[in-house]
């Protein structure tokens, strides 16, 4: 029943062969899809809304850790929206930890299922860093169970987003991980 509902979910059917004496056969069909994109309307009407950068006010970055070309084109989009914002992006785990001590991004999102080192043993190696443990990491993971997220917030993570993104949950969480890396930078002039 939970793998018709989910196929169904995504628009496909699912069903079954059976022949006594033979075996069973089953199967599913999905849709093929494209890379995930904004709304014309949408990304026309965040672009209206975008307010222009006050002059001098900096540039923050933010670095996305993703193997998947369609979730970083998806967030590549969302980030556009922000002036105040610069992507870069790493396709694996390893290449994230280096970018992260290079760049030393504001916030950091991080897939978990990456090829080489996953999401978790890359966020814990930045957090033991003393250049890299103060950066909030957001995991942005298809690892939808609520086991999943929790394992994923009590290993550390500072926000657990699951994927399909959710626009608006997103921009609330990297809203957050930016005041949180502005609190912390504060406090460490003072």
């Amino acid at each position: 029943m939970v793998t018709k509902r989910l196929v169904e979910l995504m628009g496909g059917t699912i069903g079954v062969n059976s022949a006594v004496g033979v075996g069973s056969e089953f199967w599913f069909e999905l849709g093929l899809t494209t890379a995930p994109l904004l709304e014309t309307q949408e990304a026309e009407h965040a672009a209206l809304t975008r307010s222009p950068m006050p002059h001098g006010a900096p540039q923050r970055t933010v670095l996305y850790v993703e193997d998947n070309p369609a979730n970083l084109e998806l967030i590549e989009q969302l980030v556009a929206r922000r002036l105040d914002l610069r992507l870069f992006a790493a396709a694996d785990g390893n290449l994230g930890i280096e970018f992260a001590r290079t760049y030393l991004p504001e916030v950091i999102l991080m897939d978990i299922n990456l090829p080489g080192i996953n999401g978790v043993d890359a966020m814990k190696i930045l957090h033991a860093d003393p250049l890299t443990a103060h950066i909030p990491i957001i995991a942005l993971s298809a690892n939808a169970m609520p086991i999943d997220v929790a394992t994923g917030l009590d290993a550390g993570f500072y926000r657990y987003l699951t994927k399909p993104i959710k626009i608006d949950e997103f921009m609330d969480a990297l809203d957050a991980g930016l005041k949180f890396a502005e609190t912390a930078r504060n406090r460490a002039g003072q």
